[in-house]
């Protein structure tokens, strides 16, 4: 290949920075290639961060000292299994109101992707667009429940306090709580609003919506055999095991960017 010739056109280019930064975050369309109201990035960051933010109320009840730890997976996982449910019913409210999208289709996967036309903050083209929603309404609650389950177990896993008895460093503590919960956001997205884009090829094909699975059975496999590893044998065991799955639960979100390619 001559050095002149560039590794991607300004055609692809633009569909590379597109996609790339929805396969790292799991979902969200952050670009889009066309004119879009401000409030549609605003309304995917704070969905998005939903999790983060019902987590974040049980761990400063627990680190207050109001409530245990388990109680703390509790009350977060139950919180993120009500607003799941929440999300899930307003998007198949949308789906039933009788407003169509304006769209205009093409042929060309590397082409602009599908425009629409949005009427207001929260109409139903709005919600449609932003929260596909489920095929079949079992899995409606299907993944409601496994949001909730991985967030209440996400919430247990991330607790400052525990992090600190694996490592003794406020500043390690940090990183790790900010990445570990930024990881979650990732695979909490793909359950409760849409499917991450790297396997969008396969979607046509995914008739049992297996692939917005895929993404937290990464997570639930690291948290699982960290709570079985800490219920058998007590906090002061864990040491090695924990930071070992704290470590590369870290690592999670490189082999979702790899995928990308």
């Amino acid at each position: 290949m001559s050095p002149d010739v560039p590794l991607l056109n300004d055609y692809k280019q633009d569909f590379f920075l597109k996609r790339f930064p929805q396969t790292v975050l799991g979902g969200p369309r952050l670009k889009l290639g066309y004119c879009a109201p401000p409030y549609i990035y605003v309304h995917q960051i704070v969905l998005f961060l939903v999790p983060w933010i019902l987590g974040g109320i049980g761990t400063l009840l627990y680190q207050l000292g109001i409530l245990e730890d388990y109680h703390t997976a509790a009350l977060s996982g139950g919180l993120m299994l009500f607003t799941a449910f929440v999300i899930q019913f307003t998007s198949l409210y949308a789906r039933n109101k009788s407003v169509t999208v304006e769209r205009m289709l093409t042929t060309d996967i590397l082409a602009e992707e599908d425009e629409h036309e949005f009427t207001g903050c929260a109409g139903a083209e709005t919600i449609k667009f932003l929260i596909p929603g489920k095929k079949h309404t079992a899995n409606t609650v299907f993944h409601s429940v496994l949001a909730g389950l991985l967030c209440g177990l996400g919430t247990w896993y991330l607790l400052p306090h525990r992090i600190t008895l694996l490592y003794g460093s406020a500043g390690g503590t940090v990183l790790l709580f900010v990445f570990g919960w930024m990881t979650l956001c990732i695979g909490e997205y793909s359950l409760i609003v849409n499917t991450p884009t790297e396997s969008a090829t396969f979607q046509t094909q995914d008739a049992y919506e297996i692939t917005p699975l895929l993404r937290p059975v990464y997570i639930f496999f690291f948290v699982s055999i960290d709570l079985a590893h800490s219920v058998t044998f007590g906090y002061d065991s864990i040491s090695f095991t924990g930071q070992f799955l704290t470590k590369a639960s870290l690592c999670i979100c490189f082999h979702w960017i790899h995928k990308s390619f």
